[in-house]
This record gives structure tokens, C-alpha cells and sequence, in this order.
């Protein structure tokens, strides 16, 4: 069976029991936080199995991928210079906008804009201002309204993840469920921002965009090397791996350091080079609070349903990440029914 699938012979009951431990069979249920996890994700699976058993049959082999050659890359930036890796190009919208919110002497004026030149991310942004998020008094109709209402460095760098999100279109031929990338991509963002609000930790945008992109060397990957991407699929269900050990076990590296060096090569802001490159890295994440908040934000996201269709398995919850943040358990069960409101109407706002 291929990620995790379940024989929907069983009672359904049973079946999602079966299938709620699988996806937490390598996590420390000793961790309050995953406690409340595991208890909502066995009540979500099993409405899920009612409603939509399909989702949980064994998928089908990818017949149309070429057996993978066994040629390991040496390092990302290896990966990064083989000639069949596809890179998304930096549209002249992004790279007009890193360059107005890296000048400190651009104004609301000059950001509003390089946005206003771009109508799906004036409508992304508009919508975005004026939801249940923002919650502001009055309607912002135009770029220049809401630049002013958000504040020039909180517009910058939703623009700057809107756009940099939109880069990643779907093949002809998909290895990656594009659909399942954008929604685990934009929960991160909510999570991570909710948990830092919550926690009282800075500017709760910077870690929206951050969790937003997190995941964008997994999507090269998929892209680039999609017989490579299939074998890493094949050793996580066959070995019982989550996907990131299984590319620790593959390529010595996994797609979250590849994301850290294509952010770097893009020249992002650091922050998020940081947390693209150090979300799975538990020495990165005992001393980075931004990897530390992301970290957690791609566990609950997971947790919580918003996965990539790769192996079911979510790995576990680090402990110096939570201690880094210093959320508590009784914060975080409090926090949980927000989050899942937001992830719904952010999906609305920003879903392409």
C-alpha cells in the first residue's frame, strides 16, 4: 500500500483508530500538546473516513515515472546544479517588492505601487485586509489603503509570501499533489502565526510568511526530480519512515536545508531563509525561534490533516522547540479552535 493506505474492509472505527496511531506511531505521546493532537486528529479521521473513505484507499502506483537511476546528489547545492532540476523564476513583481522593502527610504507610496501593478496580488492582498484576520473597522478598496491600514513592513512581506507562493505551478506530469502543497503551506503560515501571538513573540506576520514558504525545496524536488521524489516515497512507506528520514536516509540531506540555500539564492529576508533551512534541524531549532516556531506549525499542520500526501507518518514534536517558544499545553488547547477558523478562511483568501 502506497502512504499509508487503509483497507476500508475493516469497521471504520477500528480503521481510523488503525490509522490515527500510524500517523503518530513515531511521536512522543508523553507531550501534552501531542495528547490534544492525537485526541482531535482520531475524531477528525474518523468523520473524515465516513464522509470520504476514498481518501484513505491505498494509492495507485506511478507507472509513468522512470525507475530512479540510484545517483545521489553530494550536497544541495549538487541538486541544485543538476541539469534536470527546475527552478521557478523570480517574477519582476517580487523582485521589485525585496528590493522597495530592503530600501529605507521607500515609502507606503512606493510599495502600494509595485503591488498595484500586479492584480491577482492586489486582489490577494485586498481580500486578505479586509477578512476576519484583520478585522478593520472600515473597507480597504484600494493597494494604497491597505498598505496604510497594515503598515508598510506587515504589507512588504505578505506581498513578498503571496507572490513568492504563487511560483509553484503544477506540472504536466505531478508527483506532488499541488493542491495538498498550497494548503499545508498557507495552515503553516496560520499556525505559525497564531502560536506566535499567542506566545508574544514579535511581529506575527514575519512567521506567516516564514511557515508560507517553509516547504519550497520539497516542492523542487517533486518538480525537478520526480523518479527521485517516487523512490523517496517508496523507501518512506516501505520502511516506515516519516518523508524527511527517508531523504536523510537517501540524499544525507533533506528538503528543508535545499529550501534554506534556493531562499538564500533568492536573497530573502534571513528570517525565513532560517526557517526554510532549519524547521527539521533539532540543533537549529533549540537556539532559532523562528525554525522552532515552524517546526511546530508543520507538526500540527500535519497533525491536523493539512499534509502533503507524502508518508502518513508525522515524526515528532521536539521538545526544545516548544521550550524555545515557551507555549504552554492549556495555551495551545485554547488556541486550536482559532486556528482551524483561520486556516479555513485564509484558505478562501489565498487559495489560487
Amino acid at each position: 500500500m502506497i502512504n499509508g493506505g487503509i483497507d476500508m474492509n475493516f469497521d471504520v472505527k477500528e480503521a481510523a483508530d488503525n490509522y490515527a496511531e500510524h500517523v503518530f506511531c513515531q511521536s512522543n505521546t508523553d507531550c501534552d500538546i501531542v495528547k490534544i493532537l492525537k485526541k482531535d486528529a482520531h475524531k477528525r479521521i474518523y468523520h473524515d473516513m465516513l464522509i470520504n473513505p476514498d481518501e484513505y484507499k491505498p494509492k495507485p502506483q506511478l507507472l509513468f515515472v522512470e525507475p530512479w537511476n540510484g545517483k545521489k546528489p553530494t550536497s544541495p547545492l549538487d541538486f541544485l546544479k543538476n541539469k534536470n532540476v527546475v527552478l521557478p523564476s523570480l517574477p519582476q513583481t517580487l523582485i521589485q517588492i525585496k528590493r522597495v522593502i530592503n530600501d529605507p527610504e521607500s515609502t507606503v507610496n512606493d510599495l502600494a505601487a509595485v503591488i498595484s501593478n500586479d492584480p491577482k496580488l492586489v486582489a490577494s492582498l485586498l481580500r486578505l485586509a479586509n477578512s476576519d484576520i484583520y478585522k478593520y473597522k472600515y473597507t480597504i478598496d484600494t493597494p494604497s489603503k491597505a498598505v496604510a491600514v497594515m503598515g508598510f513592513k506587515k504589507a512588504g512581506l505578505l506581498a513578498l509570501g503571496t507572490v513568492s507562493l504563487s511560483m509553484f505551478k503544477k506540472s504536466q506530469v505531478a508527483v506532488l499533489e499541488l493542491e495538498k502543497f498550497w494548503k499545508h503551506s498557507i495552515a503553516c503560515g496560520i499556525i505559525a502565526q497564531e502560536i506566535a501571538r499567542a506566545a508574544n513573540l514579535g511581529d506575527p506576520e514575519h512567521f506567516f510568511v516564514s511557515g508560507l514558504l517553509h516547504d519550497i525545496g520539497l516542492h523542487v524536488i517533486f518538480e525537478s526530480e520526480k523518479s527521485l521524489a517516487v523512490e523517496l516515497l517508496r523507501v518512506a512507506e516501505t520502511k516506515q519512515l516519516s518523508f524527511y528520514d527517508a531523504e536523510a536516509e537517501i540524499l544525507g540531506f533533506n528538503h528543508a536545508v535545499l529550501g534554506g540555500v534556493l531562499s538564500e539564492d533568492w536573497e530573502l529576508p534571513q528570517t525565513l531563509v532560517r526557517a526554510a533551512a532549519g524547521h527539521h534541524d533539532p540543533e537549529i531549532i533549540k537556539v532559532d525561534l523562528e525554525a522552532a516556531v515552524v517546526h511546530v506549525a508543520d507538526y500540527v499542520g500535519r497533525a491536523l490533516g493539512y499534509e502533503l500526501g507524502l508518508s502518513i507518518i508525522i515524526g515528532d514534536l521536539d521538545r526544545n522547540a516548544l521550550k524555545n517558544i515557551g507555549i504552554s499545553p492549556d495555551q495551545f488547547e485554547e488556541l486550536l479552535p482559532k486556528i482551524k477558523l483561520l486556516i479555513d478562511e485564509t484558505f478562501k483568501i489565498l487559495n489560487p
